[in-house]
């Protein structure tokens, strides 16, 4: 199991193997990428990934640089800044009116395709941690402001505030469940055994939600490996090719499958849990200081 990493804000790329069936293909698209061929191709229970083709190109480094530099701008959500546990100082970034209990960046992201619609581009990076919450991992990442002009890309929503706002708004009318965090299923990654039954021990003193995603570095078996993430990209990749390069077909609910591949494609690079760049997971000895 990796170690715990606490990170400034920076960029990954992650993948949802499942994701909500009202998730629209349209907030999935890449950045600058052309819209998807059509194809009457179908495959025997899409939801499920395929062993990757030997044939097929690997993502390279410099792809996963490129994603992660167009995100860069875009604004980060994270769970802290609608928990009742955190003070203004600890990182809420809400009223304690409108915070919750254990918020969870899933949520977040199936809230924040709520507020925006599909007007926005946002990407969803499950293995990124603020500095101040390193139990509870993830963020949403969305282009609120136009790269050239800086200007607010939404008709009403004009600033983080107000975005923060109403998306803490639609997690006070569906608050958190303990099952929620098995909506969020990556590639990979298997459930801790007897999950929703053990308890999350919180060490004393500490801030911490009593409901985690499955990958948090405080859960039993949670964790990921280093390569997760890439896998997971390829192998979605892997499915479109054996598609002949068109539209794979819809997953549950309509979810178009096709689009969760162009979802990987437009989100910004592996960082984290040894991702591309930085060190990978090697950690620096300290010379011991001797006392004259």
């Amino acid at each position: 199991m990796s170690n715990p990493r606490i990170e400034e804000v920076s960029d990954s790329d992650p993948e949802i193997d499942d994701p909500e069936d009202f998730l629209p293909n349209e907030i999935m698209r890449p950045v600058n990428a052309p819209a998807p061929q059509s194809s009457s191709a179908s495959s025997p229970n899409p939801t499920l990934m395929q062993p990757p083709l030997p044939a097929q190109r690997e993502v390279s480094d410099a792809d996963m640089q490129a994603r992660r530099a167009e995100v860069k701008p875009y604004a980060s959500i994270y769970p802290i800044y609608f928990s009742k546990a955190r003070s203004r100082h600890d990182g809420r970034r809400v009223s304690k009116k409108l915070a919750i209990d254990n918020p969870l960046a899933f949520s977040i992201f199936k809230a924040v395709r709520q507020v925006i619609g599909s007007s926005l581009r946002m990407s969803f990076e499950p293995d990124k941690t603020h500095p101040k919450d390193w139990s509870n991992p993830g963020r949403v990442k969305v282009q609120l402001f136009g790269p050239d002009t800086h200007k607010p890309l939404h008709p009403t929503i004009k600033n983080r505030k107000h975005l923060y706002n109403l998306v803490a708004e639609e997690l006070v009318n569906n608050p958190t469940r303990p099952d929620d965090p098995l909506e969020l299923k990556l590639q990979g990654l298997p459930v801790p055994e007897n999950f929703l039954d053990t308890k999350i021990a919180v060490p004393r003193g500490w801030k911490m939600g009593n409901i985690l995603p499955i990958h948090s570095a405080a859960v039993s078996g949670g964790g990921v490996s280093d390569n997760f993430l890439k896998e997971a990209m390829e192998e979605m990749k892997q499915m479109q090719a054996a598609q002949g390069g068109g539209q794979l077909p819809a997953g549950p609910g309509g979810m178009d499958m096709n689009a969760m591949a162009q979802m990987m494609q437009g989100m910004g690079g592996m960082g984290g849990f040894g991702g591309g760049g930085g060190n990978t997971g090697g950690s620096s000895k300290k010379k011991d200081k001797k006392k004259g």
